[in-house]
């Protein structure tokens, strides 16, 4: 990896996140030309970078920082952020059930948390994740195994766009959570974990 390289897959995640471009279908590359980096300023960041990571660990590094905020600039991004995203990784299927019985105590069913509330103004696992009661990822999988947010989006009244806003979050998110998935294994244990935690 070189600088250029790291800023195009910078862009494209940038793009992936703050707009209709879907960086996995195009394999992080943009059409960014390599005279277009060498005049930035900040394309030192970009070197560093390239020396510290391979292209997948790129890939996380900037999926962690703009999942927290998608206008991120390159150098206020944060290995801490980037170090607590991949310990969350490290423990999904277990991140994955402790998110899903903290719902269950809470009184929900799996069901209901897939659907709206409160006269579809609300979602409890949407409420959950902006009170830091979950995860994100613990959301993007249930929604890789029931693909339940696309209709959610729908279902909900949201005139200020605020649920519309984090749904597309987590749905841009979850294409690239779906590539990390790609073993069948992993998906089998995360919904056996899903479904045992609200029947037992």
């Amino acid at each position: 990896m070189d600088g250029y390289q790291t800023y195009q897959i910078y862009q494209s995640l940038k793009l992936h996140f703050t707009s209709d471009y879907d960086a996995v279908k195009y394999n992080y590359r943009t059409a960014v030309k390599r005279d277009t980096f060498e005049r930035r300023r900040d394309r030192y960041f970009f070197e560093k970078l390239s020396r510290r990571f391979t292209k997948e660990k790129l890939i996380h590094y900037f999926t962690s920082n703009l999942i927290q905020n998608p206008s991120v600039w390159i150098g206020d991004m944060s290995d801490k952020i980037y170090s607590d995203y991949v310990a969350r990784y490290d423990k999904l299927t277990y991140m994955l059930s402790q998110d899903m019985k903290f719902m269950s105590e809470k009184g929900y069913s799996f069901n209901q948390l897939c659907i709206t509330s409160d006269n579809n103004t609300t979602n409890p696992l949407l409420e959950s994740l902006r009170t830091d009661e979950i995860q994100i990822e613990s959301v993007v999988l249930v929604d890789i195994m029931v693909n339940f947010l696309g209709r959610l989006k729908s279902d909900l009244s949201d005139p200020l766009g605020i649920n519309k806003d984090l749904i597309d979050l987590l749905l841009k998110y979850k294409s690239i959570m779906t590539q990390n998935l790609q073993n069948p294994l992993p998906r089998a244990k995360l919904k056996e974990k899903l479904l045992n935690t609200f029947t037992n």
